[in-house]
């Protein structure tokens, strides 16, 4: 959101042990945004990191009920992610903020996540030139316990199907740690999570890349 300034950018990689896939382009498409008012609320995990679920939408009217100040390019924000969530997260004291777009793949919903902001006064200007914003996908699974469960699509178990030659998708390995990065189209992302999702895949998720969010009133 436009009103937040000086945020501190520090990535997936806080709450999860393992590498997700990441893309260049997001894994939905304009038809595929289905959006759940059950994700919207305070949550907590077994390690005391809280996250928060706003509705985009009703953030972006709180923060702009003067219409006369809009530009052209507040009306673009406002369309493009009406369906998502501004999300908070905060893990020890370190905060990252990011915009989820929810989807669905068959009967199943995910969540496109990508990052939004990093404090230019904390990291080097060059350094910082050199960042690239990803998106990833986590599947969204809602217990009988009211927990959600978030479960990020696995880059060990990606490239374990490049290798087994058992999956075609455009991609890239990048960065002195191969780092794999997907630069297949939205439309194609999406398609291949439909086949994802029905496949027989030994192992499909992996453990480190799950994390559940309790309620923020109940124990974790």
């Amino acid at each position: 959101m436009k009103t937040r300034t000086s945020i501190i950018l520090i990535g997936l990689a806080l709450f999860l042990s393992s590498c997700i896939v990441k893309s260049i382009q997001p894994f939905y498409t304009a038809e595929s945004q289905y959006f759940d008012d059950r994700l919207v609320g305070d949550f907590i995990t077994k390690g005391k990191s809280t996250w928060k679920f706003l509705a985009f939408k009703t953030e972006w009217e709180k923060e702009n009920q003067d219409k006369s100040k809009l530009t052209k390019e507040d009306y673009e924000e406002f369309e493009q992610y009406k369906n998502a969530y501004y999300v908070e997260y905060i893990s020890k004291g370190d905060e990252a903020y990011f915009i989820a777009m929810p989807f669905k793949v068959g009967e199943h919903l995910f969540l496109n996540f990508s990052p939004l902001y990093y404090d230019e006064n904390d990291v080097n200007g060059m350094y910082a030139q050199h960042l690239l914003k990803t998106h990833s996908a986590a599947k969204v699974d809602f217990n009988k316990d009211d927990t959600i469960i978030l479960s990020w699509i696995s880059e060990s178990v990606i490239k374990r199907l490049f290798n087994e030659q058992k999956i075609r998708l455009k991609h890239e390995t990048v960065g002195v740690n191969e780092d794999l990065v997907l630069t297949a189209s939205s439309e194609e992302l999406h398609s291949f999570l439909k086949k994802f999702m029905s496949s027989e895949i030994e192992n499909k998720w992996n453990k480190d890349d799950i994390v559940t969010l309790n309620p923020h009133d109940a124990k974790p």
